[in-house]
């Protein structure tokens, strides 16, 4: 386990103590908690690390919130589903966007993108069966296939291949039998969006295969132009993800959505009913502004961080590392170009010394040499920051 201790100067170090062996999703967490401790103390944190976008929710949004405790003495229990609005408002949306038609039974609202994919795995996968994840990749997604006794089957891709899935090595793992295929494009953390063609052949491949597609999409708005989506697909074996978090900057409201055949939905929705009964109304009602009235100011937000991406890249550039640059998303992965390069101590030491936070590649799958800029930060931050990390990375031995 890591922890922060204040020395007698007043700064403060981070250690390691004896404990179980932390997952990577618990890896996450700790270099998020550590950086909020440091900021707790008064230190000042320069946090590359948070996944989140750093503006704030609309005006109108927040109004949609407070409506519903006006309009309201009390707010009580609401359907599993989602309330029948919101459903029909991103069917229409989805419908039109897509080129596709989505009625409002296959949509259930959840509490996070996260409870999403853990409901969908959790309705499908039973104990020992098998669930495909292209690495790196969001931690959560393993945590989650843990937590139900289910086994994850990494797919690694590389950075001298572009992050480019190997479908010779996808098949191999699809003809072994696997319940579910996650793909998130754009990918959390290396930005990549796999290409129209590439995509559908993986559909192709699970489709031969019987294998349901689990489509992680909640960064579908952070690209410059437009990823492939599973609701274009034509795939009948599949669920969709997204979330108000990202492009809303929603994080912490914990409101999500998914896309599915009405069968799945159903049984979907019981783990839903079982373990959180339903997302707050008063939640949901602001959601249904954003989706009606937000997306213009939402959109221009996600501009503003894509050219802060594009700010980080270009001093990145400037210092010992190698990087693909990104699709989408706001996240960059370099790979600092050091000999046994170890991304979780560095981390550890980068926060201690220069104190700028960031998240390891040991945490999206077997990348020690890579770490993760969740870009953003306001851009002022960014070329001190980088500049912190290259002279980190100059030292390192």
């Amino acid at each position: 386990m890591l922890s922060i201790l204040s020395t007698p100067e007043g700064c403060s170090e981070i250690q390691d103590q004896d404990g179980p062996k932390q997952s990577k999703d618990q890896l996450l967490k700790e270099i998020v908690e550590l950086a909020l401790r440091l900021t707790s103390q008064g230190q000042k944190v320069t946090r590359f690390e948070i996944g989140e976008p750093n503006f704030p929710a609309s005006p109108q949004v927040i109004r949609g919130l407070t409506e519903t405790f006006r309009k309201k003495k009390i707010v009580g229990y609401g359907p599993a589903s989602g309330i029948p609005e919101l459903r029909k408002a991103l069917a229409h949306e989805l419908s039109i966007e897509h080129d596709t038609k989505i009625e409002p039974d296959q949509i259930l609202i959840t509490p996070g993108g996260r409870f999403a994919i853990f409901a969908t795995i959790a309705s499908s996968v039973s104990e020992m069966e098998r669930v495909v994840i292209p690495q790196p990749s969001w931690p959560a997604y393993e945590e989650c296939v843990d937590f139900i006794k289910g086994r994850a089957i990494p797919v690694n891709t590389t950075l001298d291949d572009r992050w480019e899935i190997d479908l010779g090595r996808l098949e191999s793992e699809l003809r072994k039998g696997a319940r579910i295929l996650i793909l998130n494009t754009p990918n959390n953390p290396t930005g990549k969006v796999i290409g129209e063609k590439k995509f559908r052949e993986i559909i192709e491949l699970t489709q031969r295969y019987d294998t349901t597609v689990l489509s992680d999409e909640v960064y579908d708005k952070y690209v410059r132009t437009k990823a492939p989506s599973i609701l274009e697909s034509g795939a009948q074996n599949f669920v969709y993800i997204n979330s108000f978090s990202k492009q809303f900057s929603l994080t912490g409201w914990r409101i999500a959505y998914l896309v599915t055949t009405k069968e799945k939905a159903a049984r979907i929705r019981r783990v839903i009913q079982t373990l959180v009964t339903c997302v707050p109304e008063f939640i949901q009602r602001a959601a249904l502004v954003a989706v009606k009235k937000g997306r213009p100011e939402a959109q221009r937000n996600v501009s503003a961080i894509l050219k802060k991406v594009e700010l980080t890249c270009q001093e990145l550039s400037k210092i010992d590392v190698s990087f693909y640059k990104p699709d989408g998303t706001f996240y960059v992965f370099p790979k600092a170009n050091k000999p046994n390069f170890d991304s979780v101590r560095f981390a550890k030491q980068l926060l201690e010394q220069y104190r700028v936070s960031i998240s390891p590649g040991q945490a999206f799958g077997n990348y020690p040499e890579f770490f993760r800029l969740a870009v953003s930060l306001p851009a002022a931050q960014i070329p001190g920051a980088i500049k912190a990390i290259g002279e980190a990375i100059d030292s390192w031995s």
